[in-house]
């Protein structure tokens, strides 16, 4: 894998590089500043497949760095690992908020480093892999493929890679990296955080209802009225298939309540601007109680996630019994 390392600390880049190339034999490009490697991120070709981001540097930080980055065309899906010694839930929500995939503590521990780049790795596969099959089909139909329902939980959810990216950019968390999040803020002092459920009853209704772009467009307006709900800033959101969103938020002053529903319908009115070519209510909108997680319980994500779509179901009252397990395995 083609990766770059930028930290103003040159042993720690030492440090990195060894561990990258001895045990992987990765290609690893090292920057010591911020402008150096955005010079070169600007020029690549072909791109780095991987970026190793150090929060705390003199020129801009890594988070305003990372922001950056993801500006650029060729790598608006590229894992990038933020690298710090601070632990907070603050700096690291905001790290995700500008589109960081996963953190690397400080001082390194070599296991942990290792596995953070497979699992970059893998995400890279499977995402080259959803891109070629993706060309493959507009080969054979000799044109775009239509869109089909969000009906699957999946790390490389870009099932059509560019309407999905931009998507997710603009509002959704691949299920990898909300999973990547929620472990890291549950494990932070001081942290109350939240994890719950929002879905829209029928969505494959409302999908047949509209064309590809209309349905994207609907999609990515419900995702922004639950986040202005609860908080844009302080919460985060992921797709677990079939009009269910999953949201964490670590906002201390907007809960799910009973006026949720109402409150995110009428919002979701206001963003999608295009006319309704299907009926929709207030009471077609569900959410689930919100799980607390803190530091006191180590996280198990996807038992926590079966728990929100489980108190979902019990909001809904009309799921089968057997969709939180198809969902999540």
């Amino acid at each position: 894998m083609k990766i770059i390392a930028v930290d103003d600390d040159l042993v720690s880049l030492n440090l990195l590089s060894d561990f990258l190339q001895k045990e992987r034999h990765h290609d690893v490009t090292l920057k010591s500043s911020a402008s150096a490697a955005l010079e070169i991120l600007q020029t690549e070709d072909p791109p780095f497949d991987c970026i190793l981001l150090d929060i705390e540097m003199p020129e801009m930080n890594g988070i305003e760095v990372c922001r950056e980055i993801r500006r650029l065309e060729a790598y608006n899906s590229a894992p990038i690992l933020m690298i710090t010694r601070y632990r907070d839930h603050v700096s690291i929500s905001q790290a995700f908020a500008n589109g960081a995939t996963d953190y690397i503590k400080k001082p390194f521990d070599a296991f942990e480093v290792l596995t953070r780049i497979n699992v970059a790795e893998r995400l890279v596969q499977e995402r080259q892999a959803a891109i070629d099959s993706y060309i493959a089909v507009r080969n054979i139909m000799g044109c775009k493929p239509p869109l089909a329902p969000f009906n699957h939980m999946q790390d490389s959810d870009a099932l059509f890679p560019s309407k999905a990216m931009q998507i997710r950019l603009e509002g959704l968390l691949p299920i990898s990296v909300f999973q990547n999040y929620l472990e890291q803020v549950a494990e932070t002092e001081g942290c109350d955080a939240h994890l719950f459920a929002v879905r829209i009853r029928e969505i494959n209704r409302i999908f047949a209802s509209t064309d590809a772009a209309g349905f994207l467009k609907f999609f990515e307006a419900f995702t922004w009225a639950i986040k202005a709900e609860f908080g844009a800033e302080d919460t985060f959101l992921s797709h677990a298939g079939n009009g269910t969103i999953l949201c964490a938020t670590t906002s201390e002053s907007r809960f799910v309540t009973e006026g949720a529903q109402a409150s995110i319908h009428e919002k979701l009115q206001s963003y999608y601007s295009q006319r309704w070519n299907f009926d929709l209510t207030s009471e077609d909108i569900v959410s689930g109680r919100p799980i607390s997680l803190n530091k006191t319980q180590k996280l198990n994500f996807k038992r926590a996630v079966k728990a929100a779509l489980a108190r979902l179901d019990q909001c809904s009252g009309d799921m089968d019994p057997s969709y939180t397990s198809k969902l999540v395995g």
